[in-house]
C-alpha cells in the first residue's frame, strides 16, 4: 500500500519544499500539485505516491527523502548543546578552601559531580591552586561586603541602576571603585557609592587582605 493511495483531484496536503499544495492530477505513477511561488505565479510539480519529487520528464526521484504529506510536519528546532564541565582530577575542596586534594579513585569521583558541575574542579594540580587563589579573593570580599555594608548586604547587579565595583591598580596595590549601569563584570557590587568607598578604605588601610593566610 502507498502512502498516498486513496488521494484524490482536490485535496489539500503539504510539501516540506513549497507548504500548502493542491493536487491536480492523479495518475496511478505519479501526483501532479499546484502551488504558488514568492511571486504568486502558479507552479506544477510532480510525485510518486510515497511522497517523493520526480523529474517532470523522466519521473526519476529528484529527492533522496519523502517531501510530501498529507498534513504539515511539526519540526522541532533542536537546542544548541550546552557545555559541560568535565575536569575532575584535582578538587579545590568546597569544605576547605586551602586545599587541593587529588582524587586517585574513580568510585571516589563520584562523590564530587556536584563540586564538578559547579566548577570546584582540575585536571592539573598548578590550574585548581590558581582557580583557589581567585576564589578564596572572591568570596573573602564578598563576605567583607556584606559584613561591613547593611545596605549592600545581598546585592546583585540591577541593570539601569547605578552598580559599584571595586578595581585595583596592580602596580601599587590600591582600591578604587567605578559604577556601571549596563554591564556586569560578574563581581561583587555595592549598592552605594559610601558602601564602595568604606570597603576600598578598609582594603587600602591593610585592615583586611583578600588574599587571606
Amino acid at each position: 500500500m502507498a502512502y498516498f493511495d486513496g488521494i484524490k483531484i482536490g485535496d489539500n496536503i503539504w510539501s516540506s519544499e513549497y507548504g500548502d499544495v493542491e493536487v491536480r492530477e492523479v495518475n496511478e505513477n505519479f501526483i501532479i500539485v499546484k502551488y504558488f511561488d514568492n511571486d504568486m505565479n502558479i507552479c506544477r510539480s510532480y510525485y510518486d505516491l510515497e511522497g517523493y519529487r520526480l523529474h517532470p520528464h523522466t519521473l526519476k526521484r529528484q529527492t533522496k527523502n519523502q517531501t510530501l504529506f498529507w498534513d504539515k510536519i511539526k519540526f522541532e528546532i533542536p537546542k544548541k548543546p550546552k557545555i559541560k564541565l568535565k575536569e575532575c582530577k584535582y578538587l579545590i575542596d568546597p569544605m576547605n578552601y586551602n586545599m587541593v586534594v587529588e582524587i586517585e579513585d574513580e568510585i571516589e569521583l563520584l562523590n564530587y559531580d556536584s563540586a564538578i558541575e559547579n566548577g570546584f574542579n582540575r585536571d592539573d594540580r598548578e590550574t585548581a591552586k590558581k582557580a583557589l587563589k581567585q576564589i578564596k579573593r572572591y568570596t573573602r570580599l564578598l563576605a567583607l561586603r556584606d559584613q561591613e555594608c547593611p545596605d549592600s548586604r545581598g546585592f546583585e547587579f540591577t541593570p539601569k541602576e547605578k552598580n559599584y565595583c571595586l578595581l585595583r591598580k596592580e602596580e601599587t596595590g590600591e582600591y578604587d571603585y567605578c559604577c556601571n549601569r549596563e554591564w556586569s563584570y560578574l563581581g561583587v557590587y555595592f549598592k552605594t557609592e559610601e558602601d564602595a568607598q568604606r570597603v576600598c578604605d578598609i582594603l587600602n588601610s591593610g585592615k583586611f587582605d583578600l588574599e587571606g593566610e
